[in-house]
C-alpha cells in the first residue's frame, strides 16, 4: 500500500455519512443500476436516477467527495443525449471542479503493485480483428481508499476534528473514467472557447503534476486524463503523446480507460483528415471497450467509424456494421444497435440501395420505440436519415415531416449555436481579451467550409437558419472599438447576408446549390465552379434534367411571348409544361443534395473586402453605407481613395424628422388625393436638409461638389429615405441631390459594384398593363402600355391570364415593366407576385421565382410598388421587407430594379417609365434614372391626367417639380455597364 503520504491531512467523515452508506462501495448500487436504462435510451429517467443516486454519496464537513463526479458526469451524459447542452455543460463543469478540489485523491488509494492479465476471455468479437496486441488486464471492481488521518495529535492539541483513519471500498476506476469523460465532453461542447476558459488551464496544470502514485501502473489513468485536458486546450500534439502513453497499464495491459483514449486519438486523427488512422483507432476502441463493458464508448466509436468510412469515400458498406448490430442486439444494447442501424442506413443510401436503406432506418426507428431516446439526439439522427431516404423515394410529405422534426431538434441542440453563445458570453463578461474575442467570433461565426458540410450538413443548416444577430453585432462593435473600420463594415455585410439566409429555406442551402449549379459562370469564383463540376459528376440524374431544361428554354426563346397562331401557342404551352416538370424534378433532387455531405459555397450575396471595392470604385463615386445595431446607427463613407466612419446621433429623432418630411410631402395614404396647393409648399425642405446633414456627417457644398455618383447601402428605416429629394447644402436654388449626381442603392456593400456579367442586348420586354390607380380608366391604362411598347422595340404587352406562372414565364424576357398596381404589399418579402397577373396561383410568388429554372428578368421596372413610406411610416416599417425583397429579386437573377417607395400613377408615371426604360439599352441605369427625373420635372402636365392630384378646374397645366412626383423612384442597381457601341469588335 502506498502510505508514504498518508500522514497528510484529509477531511474527516461525519459521524453519520450520507444516509445509509455505511461501508458500501462508492458509488453505490443505485448508481450502477441506472446504466441499464441509460443504454436503453431512457435519458430523462436517468437524469432523475443519477440525481437520486447522489444521495448515497459521501459528504463531510468539507463538502462532497470525488464519488459525486460520477453522478455529475452521468447526468451530463444524459442531458447531452437529450440535447440540453446548457445543463450538460453545467454537470461536466461541476465534475471537473470536484476533481480539482480533490486532485490528489488517487494518492490515498491502496493499489496492488501489479495487475494480472485476464486469462478467461468472456467477449467474442464478431465484427473485426484487433491490430494491436490485445492483452486485457484483470482489474478489481473496488480498491480500498484511506479516509481520515493517521496522526490526529495536532487536532487533539489545538482543537479540530478528530479523523481516525479508516479504509473503505471505492470503485476507483469508475471515478477515474468519469473524470476523463467530463474533461472530454466539456471540451467537445465548448469547442474553440474551451482553451480560453480558466478551468481548462487549471485542469491542465493539475494533471501536469501527475497526481497519482509515482512509477506505478495507475499513472495510465492520469496520463489519459491529462491527454484529454490537453486536447480540450487545443494542444493536440502533446495530447496525442499523453494518450498513447496511457493506453496500457504498466505498458502491457488494456484497462477500462483504454477505449476512451483510443476514441480520442481517432477523433484527433479524423480532424487532421488522416482517415485511415482514425478508422483504425475507432475500431480498436470498440474491441477494448467490449472487454470492459464500456458500451457507450463502443457506440460512439462505431458511429465515428461509419462516418469516417463514408466521408473518406470507401467503397461499399461498412463491413463491421451488420455483425456489430447483431452483437449489440444479442446483448440487448438498444441504443448501440440503433446507432449502428442508423449509420448503416446512410451507408446503404450512399451506395444507392434505397430499398434496404429504407428498411434499415425503419428497423432503427422500430427498435428505438417511442421512448425518451426518440426525442433526443438519436431520434434526430433517425429523422434526418429518414428524410433523405423518403425524399429520394419521392415521398416528399414524409421526407418534409422527418426533416422538420430533425431540424427542430438540431436548432435547440446545436453545438455550433451553443458555442456562439459561449463565445459571446465570454466576451461580454470580460473573460477574454479583445484580440482573443475577435479570433473566437471569427471562428464560431465563420461561413460554412466544405468540410463543415462533409461532417454534419444538418448542423450547418441549423446554424445558418437560426438568427443570431446579437453575437454578430458584438463582433461588429468589437471591430469598431479596435478602430478596424474596414473590418467592421465587412462584418456588417456578413450580418446582412446572414439576415437574408436565415429566412430562406434551409438557411440558404438550396439557394447556394441553385447558384452553384445554375448561375452564369461569371457570377462564380473558381471554387464554386469546381463544386459545380463535382456535383454534376456525383448527381448524374440532375445533370440529365439540366440538359432537358436547357433544351426547353432554348426552344421557348425561338417563340414570341404571345405566339400569333394556334400551333405555336400549343407548342409554347407544351414547352412551358415540360420546363415546369423538369424544373420540379431538379428541385426535388436539390432537396436531396441539400441534405447530403456535398459542399456548396454561397455565392449570393457575395462577400467582398472593402479594399477590393474601393480599388474598383470609379473616381467621383461616393458610397454611404449604414448599419443599425440594437444600440446605434452607424455610417461609413468611402471613395476610391478615402474612408470615414461616423455615428448618427439619436436615431429616434432622425426617424421623427423622416416622418415629418413624409407628412410635408403629403404622404398620408396610398390612394388619397393631394391638393395641388399642398404641392406648392417648400416646407419639406427644412426636415430634408436636416436629414441629409445627419446622414452625410455634415458634408458641405464643397464636399458634394467632388462627386458624380452617390451609392447608398441603407439599413433599417433608412430604406425609406428619398435621397433624391434631399437639398444640396448651400444651394441658392434649393437644388436636390439628384440634380447634381446619379443616385442608386445596393442591399449590401458587396453589391455596390456590378457583377462580371456582360451587358447583353435586351431582346424581349414584357409590359404588364392594368389600372395603376383604383379610379383609373382601364382604356387609358391600356393606351399608356401600348405607347410604351411602341417606344420600346421588342416589347409585348401582357394582360389577363398568362400561359405559364411568372417563375417560368420570367425566364423568357430580359426586362419587366409593371404598369398596373402591385397588390399584396402585406405579403412581402416572398409571398407576393412580381408578375401580378398570376396572383394566388402556383409558381407566382417571389419564393417561386427563387427556385428553378434559374434567372428572372435582369431589369425590373416597378413604378407601382408600395412601401410603408406612402403612409408616412404611421403603420410601421423597419426596412426589412425592402431589404429581403430586393435580395430575393437579386437572388433570382435580377441586376437592376426601379422600385417606387410610393405609387403616384397618372401621366407623370407613364412619362417617367417611358423615358427611363427606353434609355436602358444605351445608358447606365443610374444615368437613365436621373435623366428621366430631370425630364419629368421640366415637362408640363395636364392635372386631369394625374389621378392623385386634386386641382381646380381652371388649372390647365402644371410642372411636377415637387418631390411627390419623382423622389419616390428608387434605383437598386449592380449591373456592369459596357456601352455596346464602344465594345471591341470580335475581329480585333
Amino acid at each position: 500500500m502506498t502510505l508514504l503520504i498518508l500522514t497528510a491531512g484529509f477531511f474527516a467523515p461525519r459521524s453519520l455519512h450520507a444516509q445509509g452508506t455505511g461501508n458500501r462501495t462508492l458509488p453505490g448500487d443505485v448508481y450502477f443500476a441506472m446504466f441499464g436504462p441509460y443504454y436503453d435510451g431512457d435519458y430523462a429517467s436517468c437524469v432523475r436516477g443519477f440525481r437520486d443516486s447522489a444521495r448515497g454519496g459521501l459528504v463531510s464537513i468539507e463538502g462532497r467527495w470525488v464519488d459525486a463526479i460520477c453522478y455529475h458526469t452521468m447526468m451530463g451524459e444524459s442531458y447531452n443525449q437529450m440535447g440540453d447542452l446548457t445543463n450538460a455543460l453545467d454537470q461536466y463543469t461541476s465534475a471537473c471542479k470536484l476533481f480539482l478540489a480533490h486532485r490528489d485523491w488517487l494518492l490515498r488509494v491502496e493499489f496492488p503493485p501489479n495487475i494480472d492479465a485476464e486469462n478467461n476471455p468472456r467477449v467474442a468479437i464478431t465484427w473485426g480483428a484487433p491490430t494491436r496486441p490485445l492483452k486485457i488486464g484483470r482489474f478489481p471492481e473496488k480498491f480500498q481508499v484511506l479516509f481520515g488521518r493517521i496522526d490526529n495529535q495536532q487536532a487533539a492539541n489545538q482543537g479540530g476534528v478528530i479523523a481516525p483513519p479508516s479504509l473503505r471500498p471505492v470503485n476507483v476506476l469508475e471515478i477515474a473514467r468519469c473524470i476523463a469523460v467530463s474533461i472530454r465532453r466539456r471540451g467537445e461542447l465548448m469547442g474553440p472557447t474551451c482553451e480560453h476558459d480558466p478551468l481548462t488551464g487549471q485542469l491542465v496544470d493539475a494533471l501536469a503534476r501527475r497526481p497519482g502514485p509515482p512509477n506505478h501502473w495507475a499513472q495510465c489513468l492520469v496520463e489519459i486524463q491529462y491527454g484529454l485536458a490537453l486536447a480540450s486546450a487545443n494542444k493536440s500534439v502533446q495530447a496525442i503523446s499523453e494518450l498513447q502513453r496511457g493506453l496500457l497499464a504498466g505498458g502491457v495491459l488494456d484497462h477500462p480507460l483504454t477505449s476512451l483514449a483510443l476514441l480520442e486519438l481517432g477523433r484527433i486523427a479524423f480532424d487532421q483528415e488522416k482517415y485511415d488512422v482514425a478508422l483504425t483507432y475507432f475500431m480498436e476502441a470498440t474491441y477494448s471497450a467490449a472487454w470492459f463493458d464500456r458500451f457507450d464508448v463502443m457506440e460512439e466509436a462505431f458511429r465515428q467509424a461509419q462516418m469516417t468510412h463514408i466521408i473518406s469515400g470507401q467503397p461499399g458498406v461498412f463491413a463491421p456494421a451488420v455483425p456489430a448490430s447483431a452483437w449489440a442486439k444479442s446483448k440487448r444494447l438498444r441504443t448501440m444497435n440503433v446507432t449502428l442501424l442508423t449509420g448503416l442506413a446512410e451507408n446503404l443510401f450512399v451506395t444507392g440501395d434505397l430499398n434496404n436503406a429504407s428498411a434499415t432506418i425503419g428497423q432503427a426507428r422500430s427498435n428505438l420505440g417511442r421512448g425518451e431516446a426518440l426525442q433526443g439526439t438519436m431520434g434526430c439522427r433517425i429523422n434526418y436519415q429518414a428524410a433523405r431516404i423518403q425524399l429520394a423515394q419521392g415521398n416528399n410529405l414524409g421526407g418534409g415531416t422527418s426533416l422538420v422534426a430533425a431540424l427542430g431538434y438540431q436548432r435547440k441542440a446545436s453545438p455550433g449555436l451553443f458555442q456562439i453563445a459561449l463565445a459571446d458570453a465570454m466576451f461580454t463578461s470580460g473573460g477574454v481579451t479583445e484580440r482573443l474575442a475577435d479570433l473566437l467570433y471569427a471562428n464560431v461565426l465563420r461561413e460554412p467550409r466544405p468540410r463543415d458540410w462533409q461532417l454534419d450538413p444538418l448542423e450547418v443548416i441549423a446554424i445558418q437558419s437560426t438568427p443570431h444577430p446579437i453575437p454578430m453585432e458584438h463582433w461588429f462593435e468589437l471591430a469598431l472599438s479596435r478602430k478596424e473600420l474596414e473590418k467592421a463594415l465587412e462584418i456588417a455585410d456578413r450580418i446582412r447576408r446572414h439576415r437574408f439566409h436565415s429566412v430562406v429555406p434551409l438557411g440558404g442551402r438550396l439557394l447556394a446549390l441553385r447558384w452553384v449549379l445554375q448561375a452564369p459562370k461569371e457570377l462564380l469564383d473558381e471554387s464554386a465552379q469546381l463544386q459545380r463540376q463535382d456535383l454534376l459528376n456525383r448527381f448524374a440524374a440532375y445533370d440529365a434534367l439540366n440538359q432537358q431544361a436547357t433544351a426547353a428554354r432554348t426552344a421557348l426563346e425561338q417563340l414570341p411571348l404571345l405566339p400569333p397562331d394556334d400551333a405555336d401557342q400549343k407548342k409554347q404551352l407544351e414547352l412551358f409544361n415540360q420546363l415546369g416538370q423538369v424544373s420540379t424534378g431538379q428541385e426535388h433532387l436539390l432537396n436531396q443534395i441539400a441534405l447530403s455531405r456535398a459542399a456548396a459555397d454561397q455565392p449570393f450575396p457575395p462577400l467582398r473586402a472593402v479594399k477590393d471595392t474601393q480599388k474598383d470604385l470609379p473616381p467621383g463615386s461616393l458610397v454611404l453605407a449604414f448599419f443599425q445595431t440594437s444600440r446605434n446607427l452607424h455610417g461609413f463613407a468611402f471613395t476610391n481613395e478615402q474612408y470615414a466612419y461616423f455615428t448618427l446621433e439619436s436615431p429616434a429623432k432622425l426617424k421623427a424628422e423622416m416622418m415629418d418630411l413624409f407628412k410635408k410631402l403629403s404622404l398620408y395614404d396610398r390612394n388619397a388625393a393631394v391638393p395641388v396647393e399642398d404641392l406648392a409648399s417648400d416646407a419639406w425642405k427644412t426636415p430634408a436638409a436636416a436629414i441629409l446633414k445627419k446622414l452625410s456627417n455634415g458634408a458641405g457644398a464643397e464636399d458634394w461638389a467632388k462627386y458624380k455618383e452617390l451609392i447608398i447601402v441603407p439599413d433599417s428605416f433608412l430604406w425609406y429615405v428619398p435621397f433624391e429629394a434631399l437639398p444640396l447644402p448651400g444651394s441658392e436654388t434649393g437644388a436636390s441631390l439628384i440634380s447634381h449626381l446619379n443616385i442608386r442603392y445596393a442591399p449590401t456593400m458587396s453589391l455596390v459594384l456590378g457583377d462580371r456579367r456582360g451587358q447583353k442586348p435586351l431582346s424581349k420586354t414584357a409590359i404588364v398593363a392594368g389600372k395603376i390607380l383604383p379610379r383609373e380608366d382601364e382604356r387609358i391604362a391600356a393606351a399608356v402600355a401600348e405607347q410604351l411598347a411602341t417606344a420600346l422595340p421588342g416589347s409585348t404587352v401582357l394582360t389577363g391570364n398568362t400561359v405559364a406562372p411568372g417563375s417560368l414565364l420570367g425566364t423568357q424576357f430580359d426586362r419587366l415593366v409593371m404598369l398596373t398596381d402591385m397588390e399584396e404589399t402585406d405579403k412581402l418579402p416572398f409571398g407576393w407576385s412580381p408578375l401580378q397577373l398570376d396572383r394566388g396561383k402556383p409558381g407566382a410568388n417571389l419564393s417561386d421565382w427563387m427556385t428553378l429554372p434559374w434567372g428572372c428578368p435582369e431589369q425590373l421596372v416597378f413604378p407601382t410598388f408600395h412601401s410603408p413610406a406612402e403612409y408616412g411610416l404611421k403603420r410601421g416599417g423597419n426596412g426589412d421587407e425592402m431589404f429581403l425583397t430586393i435580395c430575393g429579386l437579386m437572388a433570382s437573377g435580377s441586376r437592376s430594379m426601379l422600385l417606387s417607395r410610393w405609387r403616384v400613377g397618372g401621366r407623370s408615371t407613364a412619362d417617367f417609365v417611358r423615358e427611363y426604360s427606353q434609355e436602358l439599352p444605351h445608358l447606365p441605369a443610374a444615368d437613365a434614372h436621373r435623366r428621366a427625373i430631370t425630364l419629368l420635372r421640366g415637362t408640363s402636365l395636364d392635372p386631369r391626367e394625374e389621378g392623385r392630384l386634386r386641382a381646380p378646374a381652371t388649372l390647365e397645366e402644371f410642372k411636377p417639380e415637387h418631390p411627390f412626383f419623382w423622389a419616390g423612384y428608387m434605383l437598386v442597381d449592380s449591373s456592369a455597364y459596357v456601352p455596346r457601341e464602344k465594345a471591341k469588335p470580335a475581329a480585333e
